[in-house]
């Protein structure tokens, strides 16, 4: 499909202590896989030394505890490797505005430059084509057939976002006419705000 052709994206997924950077809640995991014309190629992920405990609600999501991140990089190293990574790269997340916030925060306190990359967001894209319901990414991946990979963890969550990526891209282009990438970033964003719970 055309809108795949010559197109890099990086799909990335976070996982953390709690919701909101503003309350306190830091990262504890982060990841990204390359999606270079349609085909998933390089990947990377690390643990993340949030410098606070992590609570009980939030490893019974992800599994990650205390021990796991005692060795593993502090934030401002993170920043720096995941900026230099992440360029000007158009990203792709699902639910955005959960992870945003976070790389943002991670960014200013790893005192490098914050994010200017066009954003594609995969429950926007799911949402417009789909309803507003039933769009999880476990069960978006299960509804598209995609492989099975582990959940909340951000290595396994940013391959099945970038697998749904691709399946809703080529499914806008067809069905709705969508015809770049940042077009496709702009209908995204568009349908999480026109359907998020006010």
């Amino acid at each position: 499909m055309a809108l795949l052709d010559d197109c890099t994206v990086l799909a990335v997924d976070t996982e953390t202590t709690g919701m909101h950077p503003a309350q306190g809640a830091r990262l504890v995991e982060v990841a990204h896989v390359r999606v270079v014309n349609g085909v998933l190629a390089d990947e990377w992920s690390t643990l993340v030394n949030p410098a606070c405990p992590i609570p009980p609600d939030a490893t019974r999501v992800h599994g990650i505890r205390d021990d796991m991140v005692a060795d593993a990089p502090r934030m401002g190293e993170v920043a720096r490797t995941l900026r230099d990574a992440l360029g000007d790269t158009p990203l792709v997340f699902h639910n955005a505005p959960f992870d945003l916030p976070f790389l943002a925060h991670l960014f200013r306190e790893g005192g490098v430059p914050p994010m200017t990359n066009p954003i594609l967001d995969t429950l926007g894209l799911a949402r417009g084509l789909f309803g507003a319901s039933g769009n999880r990414l476990g069960e978006l991946g299960a509804k598209l057939g995609l492989p099975s990979e582990t959940a909340h963890r951000a290595l396994g969550d940013t391959r099945t976002t970038a697998r749904v990526f691709l399946e809703l891209a080529v499914r806008w282009e067809r069905e709705k006419g969508v015809r770049s990438i940042l077009e496709l970033a702009a209908v995204s964003q568009d349908v999480v705000r026109t359907t998020s719970r006010r």
